[in-house]
């Protein structure tokens, strides 16, 4: 600390260094208390965006299943009865998630744009669904694939939330050829797709038609 003259002897001066403010602030932290806070907060904003984010693509797989509709036109039909309702999107998306009939704000925009029911064939749909999932899986095994890790099934049911365990490597390894997926045994859908190889708590299935 400096000090400046005054009458009687020294008083403390404000130190406006960079080294000082540097001090200061370490000083603040020392208990770890406001890092922690800081820290802690934005992990968990971080959290609830990548749940917001798994919640709003369920939502669109759930309602391109239901009403036949791509992944673009199930986002755009959410965001406009979102919008129109003045609902966070998602809370309407989370309400479709959470329920097996469709929400009255969706209801609703439809209604007003009947003309989107246009219907994608069942196989898109289905195909659109397990690519999605697919896609989460490799993500997972990204960031966490160490040992045996649980991943989602990879079906064509855009409302199972189920998962199976296996190893990174043996995901990835499937994932290299495209058209394969891993499934829980009964998830599989017999008329689009063919079991190649069964292992303990999972199958691996190829889509008898390729759109890739």
């Amino acid at each position: 600390m400096s000090y400046r003259a005054r009458a009687g002897g020294l008083e403390p001066s404000a130190c406006t260094s960079s080294a000082c403010v540097g001090k200061r602030r370490k000083a603040h932290n020392l208990d770890g208390s406001n890092g922690e806070q800081y820290w802690r907060e934005r992990a968990e904003q971080l959290q609830h965006a990548l749940s917001s984010r798994i919640t709003v693509e369920q939502a669109k797989g759930i309602l391109g299943e239901r009403l036949g509709l791509d992944m673009e036109g199930a986002f755009a039909l959410l965001r406009y009865a979102a919008r129109g309702e003045r609902m966070k999107l998602h809370d309407l998306a989370q309400a479709v998630v959470d329920n097996d009939e469709t929400p009255e704000p969706v209801i609703r925009a439809l209604a007003r744009h009947s003309s989107v029911l246009k219907g994608a064939p069942r196989a898109d749909r289905i195909a659109q669904t397990e690519l999605f999932f697919r896609a989460i899986n490799e993500e997972i095994a990204r960031n966490d694939g160490h040992g045996m890790t649980l991943f989602l099934c990879e079906c064509g049911n855009p409302a199972c939330t189920e998962d199976l365990e296996l190893t990174a490597v043996a995901l990835q390894h499937l994932h290299a050829e495209n058209g394969l997926f891993v499934v829980l045994p009964g998830h599989e859908i017999p008329d689009l797709e063919t079991v190649v190889d069964r292992h303990n708590g999972y199958l691996v299935v190829r889509r008898n038609t390729l759109d890739e």
